[in-house]
């Protein structure tokens, strides 16, 4: 029975030192893009396989030695209307990534998608992060549904951060929705509301695959005095807000819009003595208030951590089957809720 082949099989039939063929498996921008190209060809060829846990060890010793230079990975947004400008969940989102691949011996580059400089069109991105001999990238939670198919990924270990693409299907870090909205409602329950209003805009729910919906959907099941969700398919605005607060005198209110904490008092509403308000997502909160922090420097660690172990695992390309790794958002108090 032939024996499996091994490193240094490999590097007396490429004609190479042990070293640099370890370096080459391992993507080493310390080997050059075409000597890469050739160790991971003939490794396919030969049916070479890593020995994860001896990767991890070997690892774990030069790392105990001195820390070093490993690679960058990518984090890739789009340029909506051109504009190359992180908004703030996607900065939280990066400062979580960053300081995790920093530990890991990684640093991050920002990358932009779109048809105008400084971003790239996807195909063009693709070369570039390849001329680069970037093998790992982070997609960030695209505000709009994206068709990456002209993206090459065969060369990237790549994950996206929430259900950003129309294709492919890449492995997904994201927070959950449908969990962290159903705990929400039971915890607002269970502190003596009865009547919890859902508002919500379509489009902030649409990109999740409608998990907010779905979560209080869930959690009223069979209760006939449960309100109907607000969703509205445009911005929310006090004129689609209030006929549907006065028809159904919600004791508190969950959602996005922080305005309506505005127009509530407005209107001669004491918030919270009348009603409340929590706020789904506190990136997004313009003033202080309960809500969900949906933990984006976390998840871009967790993001840049299963990156790092795809390209460990000589993981490349769009996955046979992708995977999703959720977080659960946690609570956090404010001004908007009646104190317990």
């Amino acid at each position: 029975m032939p024996r499996p082949p091994t490193i240094r099989s490999l590097a007396l039939e490429l004609g190479l030192s042990v070293a640099t063929v370890s370096e080459a498996l391992r993507d080493s921008p310390r080997v050059t893009p075409a000597t890469r190209a050739r160790v991971h060809q003939e490794a396919a060829r030969a049916g070479y396989r890593p020995n994860p846990l001896l990767g991890a060890a070997l690892s774990a010793v030069r790392r105990s030695r001195h820390q070093h230079y490993r690679g960058t990975l990518a984090l890739v947004d789009i340029a909506e209307g051109g504009r190359a400008e992180l908004m703030l969940f996607h900065r939280e989102v990066a400062a979580g990534a960053q300081a995790r691949a920093l530990e890991l011996g990684f640093k991050t580059e920002l990358f932009w998608l779109g048809a105008t400089a400084p971003a790239l069109p996807p195909a063009r991105l693709a070369k570039v992060l390849h001329a680069r001999g970037i093998t790992g990238a982070v997609l960030l939670p695209f505000n709009t549904a994206q068709d990456l198919g002209d993206f090459d990924f065969s060369r990237l270990a790549a994950v996206q951060m929430d259900y950003g693409l129309i294709r492919p299907q890449l492995h997904t870090i994201l927070p959950d929705h449908f969990l962290s909205m159903v705990h929400t409602l039971e915890r607002l329950a269970a502190r003596g509301y009865r009547r919890i209003g859902l508002c919500l805009e379509q489009r902030k729910d649409a990109r999740l695959k409608n998990k907010w919906i779905a979560g209080y959907l869930a959690h009223v099941r069979g209760d006939d005095t449960a309100l109907p969700p607000l969703v509205s398919p445009q911005a929310m605005t006090p004129a689609l807000f209030l006929p549907w607060f006065r028809r159904h005198r919600p004791d508190v209110i969950v959602g996005h819009v922080q305005e309506i904490v505005a127009w509530l008092r407005a209107a001669g509403v004491r918030v919270p003595a009348d009603t409340g308000f929590f706020n789904l997502n506190l990136t997004e909160r313009t003033g202080p208030c309960a809500g969900l922090d949906l933990q984006p420097r976390r998840l871009g660690a967790v993001a840049v951590e299963t990156v790092v172990g795809m390209m460990h695992r000589q993981e490349r390309g769009v996955p046979a089957q992708a995977q999703t790794v959720t977080l659960e958002a946690s609570w956090n108090e404010g001004p908007t809720l009646r104190r317990v």
